[in-house]
């Protein structure tokens, strides 16, 4: 019985071991967990072989670029298409290359005076990478293909020097030496492009820019011309004056002009007024006397005749203060695509066959072009020996507009038949009764002899026009207007007069200034600039290096006749290798 019981036992646990083993799942685990391995390990292999075909391209591209500004270079001794194309050639080969992979294409173009002036050379390269994973999937190489191209020579170039003129550079042959080195780079740049190809402006400044009369009738100027209201009384009164003094030179720029490569910001330019400062014993300040006159040297605009830069260049004289920033707005601005009008303007006059003017060569047509236009480039090369200093300005209310001073020949004519300028000034004082409603100040040396006329009198003299502050501070200093007319009839006034100056930003100003003007001119690139410090103290030297900080290679900070390495230094770069690809 028991024997029976013991066999039908082991046949129950016989049965449910059976049915155990039917349910284990452990070996289903083990074959998902190795097709997963698999998966990671070909996509593992797949990341491989896409960074090494990421290396080689990259490696493929360097050696390319690298042969092509080799090759591209116009002081290669490699002359011929054969031997530019076995310069390239030997790069690859010598970089562990298959050299038949690159396809070389030069082009060597035209000569000035005997030697080469443009040489462009272009290169493709096909490539197969063998994979080492990939070959799984059936793809057994990655082909590849690199481009590059370079040139030198016969750019269209813009290019706008801007010359600091200041005092500063009469001392120790400083000026003869800018001089020397501006005509060396003129020659350089025309020499390696060809003159067709090359359209240099000089940008003389001090403390201000001085415009020709030709290109101040051109611009665009924020003059206004105001009627005089209530209209005046007495016959010769002013009925409507400018706000602008066609006789200045020179524009004044306002903070939000620094902010854009445009001339202004506004519709118009503004032009700083014509005045001399303090006194000059009541003659008429000397033409380099006024602050915006006609006596400083002027820009060249758009020009690519060798002779003509250096007569203008050589011409350069040196006075005054410094503003660094407005030489490098003028800059800016003549560079600029809302210049072309004018540049269009001055060709028309130049090919007018009746009555031509010799202002921009045939070549300036089109210039200034669209920033980005293909294969022009535009360039500023900015050098001070200086920091900038004030910038100067008359108040409003004695910069245009009806005065109280009256002029008369007859008047003038009264005790002398050749005339005294002196006996013909009339000062009208409002306050005064009708009896002695003008003031005759006559001579300057001396009270002795003024004098007052009444109202009845000024209207006898049927000749007598009332001055504009553009006509006293074309005629008198400022200090002398106000002591003339004012000093024995009206204090109040003379110590008005004498405050007429305004102080519209200098120093950390313009530094601030020529700062925003340099990165609105480096936007996107559009505009290169090189800056030159030219022995100058630590403050220009800050703010020329800040205007090219992002290029510190473009800054020289030199000495002595080492401007005109740095001037050849830039020459050569603007005449530079370019990878064009």
């Amino acid at each position: 019985m028991w024997t029976r019981f013991a066999i039908i036992l082991a046949e129950v646990r016989f049965a449910n071991r059976l049915l155990s083993i039917k349910k284990d799942e452990a070996g289903s685990l083990t074959i998902f967990s190795l097709f997963i391995f698999l998966m990671i390990l070909m996509i593992c292999g797949v990341a491989v072989d896409m960074m090494r075909y990421e290396n080689e391209r990259v490696g493929v591209q360097n050696t390319l670029d690298t042969a092509i500004v080799a090759a591209a270079g116009l002081n290669q001794d490699a002359d011929t298409d054969a031997e530019v194309t076995a310069l390239v050639k030997d790069f690859f080969s010598k970089a562990g290359y298959d050299p038949e992979i690159v396809t070389v294409t030069p082009n060597i173009e035209g000569t000035v005076g005997g030697e080469e002036t443009l040489r462009m050379v272009s290169a493709v390269v096909d490539f197969d990478l063998d994979t080492m994973f990939m070959n799984m999937l059936g793809i057994d190489s990655l082909p590849g293909a690199v481009v590059s191209g370079a040139r030198e020579g016969q750019q269209l170039i813009e290019i706008a020097m801007v010359l600091d003129i200041s005092g500063s550079m009469g001392q120790n042959s400083k000026l003869q030496n800018m001089k020397d080195a501006a005509k060396e780079f003129v020659t350089f740049v025309i020499d390696k492009n060809g003159a067709d190809r090359v359209l240099i402006s000089i940008i003389p400044y001090n403390m201000q820019v001085q415009m020709s009369a030709d290109l101040i009738n051109r611009v665009n100027l924020a003059n206004q011309n105001i009627p005089v209201e209530p209209a005046p009384l007495h016959p010769g009164g002013i009925v409507n004056y400018n706000t602008q003094n066609m006789e200045a030179r020179c524009a004044r720029f306002l903070d939000a002009d620094f902010d854009t490569r445009r001339l202004s910001a506004a519709a118009g330019l503004e032009v700083s007024a014509k005045f001399a400062r303090g006194g000059n014993r009541f003659n008429t300040p000397s033409p380099v006397g006024f602050w915006c006159g006609e006596g400083y040297p002027e820009m060249l605009l758009y020009q690519n005749d060798e002779t003509t830069l250096h007569n203008h260049i050589d011409s350069l004289t040196s006075r005054g203060m410094t503003a660094i920033d407005y030489g490098m707005k003028w800059a800016t601005g003549i560079l600029d695509p809302s210049f072309r009008p004018i540049v269009e303007s001055m060709l028309a006059d130049t090919l007018d066959p009746d009555n031509p003017a010799d202002l921009v060569p045939v070549t300036a047509a089109g210039h200034p072009v669209d920033y980005g236009t293909d294969n022009i480039y535009k360039y500023v090369v900015l050098m001070t020996d200086g920091a900038n200093t004030q910038h100067l300005d008359l108040k409003n209310e004695y910069k245009s507009g009806p005065s109280r001073i009256w002029w008369s020949e007859i008047l003038s004519k009264a005790n002398n038949t050749n005339g005294v300028e002196f006996d013909g000034f009339l000062v009208e004082m409002p306050q005064n009764d009708l009896t002695n409603r003008w003031y005759r100040p006559r001579s300057p040396s001396t009270s002795g002899d003024d004098e007052y006329l009444s109202e009845a009198a000024h209207v006898a003299l049927v000749d007598a026009e009332q001055w504009t502050y553009h006509d006293i501070y074309n005629r008198f200093s400022v200090n002398d207007a106000a002591d003339y007319f004012f000093r024995y009839s009206d204090w109040q006034a003379r110590q008005e007069h004498r405050a007429a100056e305004l102080d519209t930003g200098g120093y950390a100003d313009a530094d601030a200034n020529l700062a925003r003007i340099c990165d609105a001119a480096q936007e996107n690139e559009w505009i290169e600039v090189f800056a030159v410090a030219f022995e100058a103290p630590e403050e220009g030297v800050n703010a020329l290096s800040r205007c090219v900080e992002n290029k510190p290679g473009n800054f020289f900070d030199v000495a002595g006749t080492n401007i005109s390495t740095a001037f050849q230094t830039i020459a050569s770069e603007i005449t530079k290798l370019r990878l064009t690809q």
